[in-house]
């Protein structure tokens, strides 16, 4: 399957019992990961190629996020607005240039090669004020919630919400930070970022997302050339069995 290239936004804001992460939601209709929690973002196009100053991802990012959620993030700081631009508009129409230095780039997942949609994507981080608040169109996205990224995994954990393998791990290191200081003094190095790419693993009930480290890995890595192996997931899928976000139908 083809693999793109993606960029995913994490914004953080400071909230009396800690740092809090921003989530949308995706509606029930949509091909990929319908009614899945998920941070803004999208794949890169050719808009985001021709941004000067502006790395794609970065540019992909930030432009996502106005699409999304009406958030501009500029070198003069913050603002929302129900004006919702849309590709090389968002960059045209910014009353000040958007601010990519702002962004950390502190995460890197590759989908697994059978999945049927795939992206290769950078996951950032900024901090924002209280103030910031998401804008949802009823249409992309359907909500928008900011909370612990701690309660988040409560939920995903709970069946309340269907959240993708990647952001659960992401979720993860996200989590359990007094401050959001303390939360981006956590984060990796970007240069010592490497990329992870999951394998998964199909059984007669259950399709699996396994880690480097998880056992199984690499026999899982033995039947990703199988022709029949997507197939054999989404047989998984139809019948009601255990499957991740990125399987599930509309």
């Amino acid at each position: 399957m083809t693999l793109r290239d993606a960029a995913t936004i994490c914004l953080i804001r400071a909230a009396h019992h800690g740092p809090e992460v921003l989530m949308v939601q995706r509606p029930d209709t949509a091909t990929f990961m319908s009614s899945a929690w998920v941070f803004p973002g999208g794949a890169v196009d050719e808009t985001d190629q021709a941004q000067e100053g502006l790395w794609p991802l970065q540019a992909a990012a930030l432009r996502e996020l106005v699409e999304e959620t009406g958030i501009w993030l500029s070198t003069d700081g913050e603002q929302v607005t129900d004006k919702r631009p849309t590709g090389a508009a968002v960059f045209d129409e910014a009353p000040v240039p958007l601010d990519g230095e702002r962004l950390r780039f502190f995460a890197h997942w590759i989908t697994p090669v059978p999945l049927p949609i795939r992206f290769d994507t950078r996951f950032f981080a900024t901090e924002v004020s209280r103030r910031v608040d998401a804008l949802v169109d009823g249409k992309e996205l359907v909500d928008a919630a900011w909370l612990d990224p701690a309660i988040a995994l409560e939920r995903a954990d709970g069946g309340d919400w269907l959240i993708a393998f990647p952001t659960r791990q992401v979720l993860q290191v996200l989590a359990g930070h007094d401050s959001v200081g303390a939360l981006l003094e956590s984060l990796p190095d970007p240069a010592g970022v490497e990329p992870v790419q999951p394998r998964i693993a199909v059984a007669d009930d259950a399709v699996r997302i396994l880690l480097p480290t998880d056992p199984g890995f690499d026999e899982a890595g033995e039947s990703e050339d199988d022709p029949e192996l997507l197939a054999r997931a989404m047989a998984v899928a139809d019948a009601g069995g255990e499957v991740p976000a990125e399987l599930r139908k509309a």
